[in-house]
Formats: C-alpha cells, sequence, structure tokens
C-alpha cells in the first residue's frame, strides 16, 4: 500500500469518524433541551396506593438511609416492602429494628432462588405478590429518595399516561474508577437516543430503563407478566421496557437527579464486575452486535489519541484536525452530560479512558458468559441464558 493510499484510507476513516460522533454530539443538544423531568412537587391528599419495594442482598452498608427515607414520604397511602434475599451480613437486624420504627414497613425472608431465575428478578417478583398498592415502586437498597418521590411519581404517571417509567438516579461518585465508568451509563441515554422517542414512538426497540428505579402501574406490571417475563435475563430493566411496550402501553425514562440519589458501586472492582455482569447480557448475547459496539468504542472514544499522534508522524495536518475535533466533540458530550446530571465538570477529560475501561469491561463481559461458571454477582453465579424478551 503506498502513502497515498494509506492516507486516503486514514481520510476516509476519519472522515466517518467524525460524523458518527458529530451526530451524537446532536442528539445530546437535543436531549439538553428535551430530557424528561418529573415534575415539581404537590401536596396530594387523595390518590392511588403506592407500593415500595426493595430487594436487599448483603446491604448493610446502605439499607438503613434507603429504608428510612422510602418510609419516610410524604404521601401518606404508601407501604414499604423489603425482601431479605438470603443475606448474611447484617441487613437482617438492621431490617428488624427498622421494622420496629415504621409501622408501614414489611420485612419478607426471600425463598430460595429457582434454577431458571437471575436473583433480583426472583426477588422483585417476590414482592410483587405480596404488595398491595395500585402502583408499584421497584428500587435498589444503595438508593435514597427525597420525601415528595412518590408524590411527583404519581404526578408524572398521570401528566404522561404512562404504564412504567424508571429514573436515573443522582450518582455518588467516590473513587476513580467510578468517575471513569459509571458515567458511560449517562453517555449512552444520553448521547445514543433522543429522550423523547422512548415515550412517543412505539417501537419496542426504542426502550431504555434503569433498574436502580422503576415505577410500575399495577394494570401495567400485570399485563406484562411482570418479573416472570424477564426472570433469566441480569439486564431485567431493559427488557422489562421492551415487553410493557410490546404490549401497547407508553413508557418514559426520567431524570431523577434532584428526587434519588445511589451509590452504586464503592470501588474500581466492585465497577468493573457489576459492568462485566451486565454488558454483554444488555445485547441478549448478541456476540456480532457485541463485537461491533465494542468496535465502535474503540474507533471514537480510544484511537483519536493515537490518530494525532499518527497524523503528526505523517505531516497530515487534516487528519490531526479530525481526530483533535473527535476528542473536542466527546468532550463537549461530557460536559453537557456533567450539566444535565450534576456531575463534575473535569468529567470532560474522561472519555479515552472511559472508552478503554468500558472495552476491558465488554471483553470481559463475553469471557464471563463463555466460562464454565458464567456471570458472576453477590456470590451467585450464572449460566449464559437469553431472554423472551429481546
Amino acid at each position: 500500500m503506498t502513502i497515498i493510499s494509506l492516507q486516503s484510507l486514514l481520510l476516509g476513516y476519519n472522515l466517518i469518524i467524525t460524523g458518527i460522533i458529530a451526530a451524537l454530539l446532536g442528539i445530546s443538544i437535543y436531549n439538553l433541551l428535551r430530557f424528561a423531568r418529573l415534575p415539581p412537587a404537590m401536596v396530594r391528599a387523595t390518590g392511588p396506593s403506592v407500593s415500595i419495594l426493595v430487594p436487599a442482598r448483603n446491604e448493610e452498608r446502605c439499607i438503613e438511609a434507603c429504608v428510612r427515607s422510602v418510609c419516610e414520604q410524604s404521601y401518606d397511602k404508601t407501604d414499604v416492602y423489603v425482601l431479605n434475599d438470603g443475606s448474611t451480613d447484617q441487613t437482617a437486624p438492621i431490617l428488624d429494628r427498622l421494622r420496629k420504627e415504621f409501622g408501614h414497613l414489611h420485612v419478607i425472608n426471600g425463598a430460595p432462588l429457582p434454577e431458571d431465575w437471575v436473583g433480583k428478578s426472583w426477588a422483585c417478583h417476590q414482592l410483587s405478590e405480596v404488595a398491595k398498592g395500585e402502583i408499584l415502586i421497584f428500587t435498589d437498597a444503595d438508593t435514597v429518595h427525597q420525601t415528595d418521590m412518590v408524590s411527583r411519581s404519581l404526578l408524572f404517571i398521570e401528566q404522561n399516561d404512562v404504564a412504567f417509567f424508571s429514573l436515573i438516579p443522582y450518582q455518588e461518585l467516590g473513587t476513580m474508577g467510578e468517575n471513569i465508568v459509571i458515567p458511560m451509563i449517562h453517555f449512552l441515554y444520553f448521547a445514543y437516543l433522543p429522550n423523547d422517542l422512548i415515550l412517543h414512538n412505539r417501537s419496542v426497540s426504542i426502550a431504555a430503563a434503569n433498574g436502580q428505579f422503576m415505577c410500575f402501574t399495577r394494570p401495567g406490571y400485570d399485563k406484562v407478566g411482570g418479573h416472570r417475563s424477564v426472570k433469566g435475563s441480569l439486564v431485567e430493566d431493559v427488557f422489562l421496557a421492551k415487553a410493557t411496550k410490546r404490549a401497547g402501553l407508553r413508557i418514559a425514562l426520567v431524570d431523577g437527579t434532584d428526587v434519588v440519589s445511589c451509590r452504586m458501586y464503592t470501588s474500581a472492582s466492585e465497577v468493573t464486575k457489576g459492568f462485566s455482569k451486565n454488558f454483554f447480557p444488555a445485547t441478549n448475547y448478541n456476540l456480532p452486535l457485541t463485537v461491533l459496539f465494542l468496535f465502535h468504542l474503540t474507533s471514537a472514544y480510544i484511537i483519536p489519541i493515537p490518530m494525532v499522534v499518527l497524523g503528526m508522524t505523517l505531516g497530515q495536518p487534516r487528519i490531526i484536525f479530525m481526530a483533535a475535533l473527535q476528542l473536542i466533540m466527546s468532550g463537549i458530550i461530557r460536559l453537557l452530560i456533567s450539566f444535565r446530571f450534576a456531575m463534575p465538570w473535569w468529567h470532560v477529560f474522561l472519555q479515552p479512558l472511559t472508552g478503554i475501561w468500558s472495552v476491558i469491561i465488554g471483553i470481559n463481559s463475553i469471557r464471563w458468559a463463555f466460562s464454565k461458571r458464567g456471570a458472576q454477582w453477590k456470590g451467585r453465579h450464572y449460566a449464559t441464558r437469553g431472554t423472551t424478551n429481546a
């Protein structure tokens, strides 16, 4: 291959990558203006009954703050159900103490995990069977809620006629690993899909959700078959969203940074394991699609830095310009995300590292799926399996 042909190939490649990132920036700007929010708080005297459902497995670090926050909601017609899913730490004693303090708190001891279920879905299914509410709010044990969360959620359901919506909480980030990797979730929500299409477009493929907070109307939950419909999926949130759309019901993904907070992980190791659990299953174990996405992450967010160096080596200012532009546009997207979801401004410099770590996680997720033990989380192992709601 001649020098001229190599330079032409590099120019063409960089034009494509620049166009892709420019499109993602355009979607991000659109979402900055259009991303759904919960409406302002409103005092409610009447309305549907609400059940807040919290699955908990070895959550001594965070369970008390979560349970207190959901038990202290300003909306009176609220009951709270927590399922202790075989915890071996201090989760059970903490829940016993809280149950004596809050009369509307119900603590359930989970049944053994059936072979064909994933732990979280099994816990949520058990909770749904005992809950009495007309509205079901499933939330993770590492979340903390403002007192008007229920009132604002009810108002959003009424105003938008949805059967299901989920929130993106404010993410508390401690370690550098958390700061590098966790915002990739926001990048996917913010740059890859115009948010209001989730609500207004009927296509099942245009669906997204966050399992840290999922709110269903009881009829909607029952119509899609509840968590039983995703019992084998490690990414139950996304496939529940798809199942709800498939049933002809409306869904939404909402910015909830001002009403719910979450410390998802507390170390680089937890971040890597947690995202490895979900990465490959999120594509329903579609290997070509996953490899294509890993190539996209590499080309869009990692290669631009060595491409700048290569352009300098070849004396090609156009290559240098386009690769630098790719880095700048990715940084602008991160800046918009920081503004929209209350994240540190210096995340603008992290996207190349986020890309590298995400590719490592993706490869590890594939490796887990093809290993004998399968995916690993909270002391359990899950063999590779698909979902009926692809």
